[in-house]
């Protein structure tokens, strides 16, 4: 009997220790703000490349799970006016974007700004070891190509 409490109690405790913790980082804090900083950094860059503008992004959601991020967000200029589209058929101002933390740093591995479609549709097939709760409920079946 004592044997099987053991087990029990590894088992648990196993589980709890490999279970992904989900972090918000919609809202910079004093836990998040160098890790938080540094990825909004990453996409600004590609958005900076894209439009040929400054922006900052407007954080609508932003979970981290494991080595995985999921952000949706607006980009506008410093002032709070929308950036200037270089092309026409961009759709101000969303931007999405999926991280991974490869060797303990982050780096983006797919991003869309201003797209017009949904490019994110199936991106699970291409990552499917991602924490689907990083992503918003109602957008799981895109996500999952359902």
């Amino acid at each position: 009997m004592a044997k099987i409490r053991i087990l029990l109690l590894f088992f648990i405790l196993n589980q709890s220790l490999t279970a992904q913790n989900l972090r918000n980082f919609k809202t910079k804090n004093e836990a998040n703000t160098t890790e938080r900083t540094y990825m909004l950094d990453l996409l600004r860059a590609e958005v900076r490349e894209e439009i040929s503008q400054k922006v900052v992004i407007v954080v609508n959601h932003f979970i981290v799970s494991g080595v995985y991020a999921w952000i949706e967000g607006s980009a506008q200029l410093k002032d709070g006016s929308k950036p200037k589209m270089p092309y026409n058929g961009m759709d101000c101002c969303q931007v999405e974007a999926l991280y991974k933390r490869v060797n303990g740093k982050w780096v983006l591995k797919e991003s869309g700004a201003f797209s017009t479609d949904v490019w994110y549709y199936c991106i699970q097939e291409s990552y499917k070891d991602v924490d689907m709760r990083i992503f918003p409920k109602e957008k799981h079946d895109i996500i999952m190509c359902k």
